[in-house]
């Protein structure tokens, strides 16, 4: 049986500023289910478990008690490692530090977009 998981949905809802209301539509489960889950009345399925660690961005770990660590998934962007580089180019012209950073900024945004639609995904 799992324990603690409940507590740390909680906590990582709280932290997140979201309500029960929120998290459970964006599962696509009701919202009395996921109280459930918080007071470890039920037990989430795998499928809703791994949901839960993608949506609130930490490991399957950290929700199942087996670690006190969040370890947060944290992307690292190969263009972080060019920023205090002066040999940064495209196409044979040179990319400046602000050019790097638009650069840098774009591709944030399209792996948050991909990371929204992963999520929605989890919802079908």
């Amino acid at each position: 049986m799992l324990i603690g998981y409940g507590e740390r949905l909680k906590k990582l809802r709280l932290e997140s500023k979201q309500t029960m209301d929120t998290v459970s539509k964006a599962a696509g489960i009701a919202k009395s289910t996921y109280a459930g889950y918080e007071s470890e009345f039920r037990q989430p399925s795998l499928d809703k478990l791994a949901f839960f660690a993608d949506y609130f961005n930490v490991t399957t770990d950290y929700l199942l008690g087996l670690t006190s660590e969040q370890n947060k998934i944290e992307t690292k962007f190969a263009l972080d490692h060019y920023k205090d580089s002066k040999d940064f180019h495209w196409d044979g012209i040179p990319l400046n530090e602000k050019e790097l950073k638009e650069v840098s900024d774009f591709l944030r945004g399209v792996l948050e977009k991909k990371q929204r639609q992963n999520v929605k995904e989890y919802r079908m």
